[in-house]
């Protein structure tokens, strides 16, 4: 059955995607259609490139990747305090400060982070939907264990999202802007630290969804793009940048070589691998639960 990327204009609260309608709504569902039946012949690329449009893309820097980028002039977003203390949170979680079924202490978050209520409430309300705590009307929010199946769930369902974007963006790049790729793969796999090697992933999987021209895409990243593991995932999770790295070289090549299939499948693996690496640690650190 063949996958479309619905053209519709969803946005997200802190996600902003402004695209000109140099695409048409036409083009866009066609260009999924086909490549949904394989690795045909790619329609022409265009003349224009990512950074020659005057695109604003932006994603939200919703504790994972990618943070906030504006292709050719990456820009970051500062987080806001629901951010920082929903971030607060998750490491407190992670770090077996609270543990699974004890009350979220909101009022003392508050006075540690020098926040108002306000931003502690949304920053619960954010983890009760991400599945982190559950909020009970009167009593307050409690920490939920994290369970193996959600986990792997999530990184393939994350795989699915930047595997077909990854054959879009195959699909419809332009010579300039695989070019472009190109270079920031380049310094993707000279980064040796963790924090750069962030940045440097960040980059090109903003570059890469920039390049699948696809509003829907845009906004499902934003509604899908947070990572379990808090703070820097290169840095917390052994092995997942040699696992990144490696993938990284097979997308870079499909794509160079036209094969939207090979780039979508590379990249989907890529998610599901380093889910085994996850699941490790939180297995060490004693935060699995059994699934329900």
């Amino acid at each position: 059955m063949g996958r479309c990327c619905s053209p519709a204009p969803a946005q997200h609260g802190e996600g902003v995607c402004r695209h000109r309608p140099s695409v048409s709504r036409d083009d866009d569902h066609r260009a999924c259609q086909d490549g949904a039946e394989g690795d045909r012949q790619r329609r022409p690329r265009s003349s224009t490139s990512v950074d020659q449009r005057p695109w604003e893309f932006v994603m939200t820097a919703y504790h994972g990747m990618p943070d906030v980028y504006v292709v050719g002039a990456c820009v970051h977003a500062r987080p806001t305090s629901a951010h920082r203390v929903a971030e607060h949170i998750r490491r407190m979680i992670f770090d077996k400060n609270l543990r699974a079924g004890q009350r979220v202490p909101q009022d003392e978050i508050a006075a540690d982070l020098r926040v108002s209520r306000v931003p502690v409430r949304e920053a619960v309300i954010a983890l009760d939907h991400e599945g982190w705590v559950t909020s009970e009307p009167y009593r307050g929010a409690f920490v939920n264990g994290l369970d193996e199946n959600s986990t792997r769930d999530h990184y393939d369902a994350l795989g699915m999202l930047y595997g077909f974007t990854a054959r879009c963006a195959t699909e419809r790049a332009t010579d300039q802007d695989v070019a472009a790729l190109e270079s920031v793969h380049r310094r993707l796999q000279e980064s040796t630290h963790p924090d750069e090697f962030h940045e440097r992933s960040q980059e090109f999987l903003c570059r890469l969804q920039a390049m699948a021209r696809s509003r829907r895409i845009t906004a499902m990243g934003v509604m899908l793009t947070t990572h379990l593991v808090p703070g820097n995932f290169f840095a917390e999770v052994p092995g997942v940048m040699r696992i990144q790295k490696r993938s990284l070289r097979a997308v870079m090549q499909a794509i160079r070589n036209g094969q939207g299939a090979a780039a979508e499948q590379a990249l989907s693996a890529m998610l599901h691998t380093q889910a085994d690496n996850v699941v490790e640690l939180l297995r060490a650190r004693g935060l699995l639960v059994t699934g329900s």
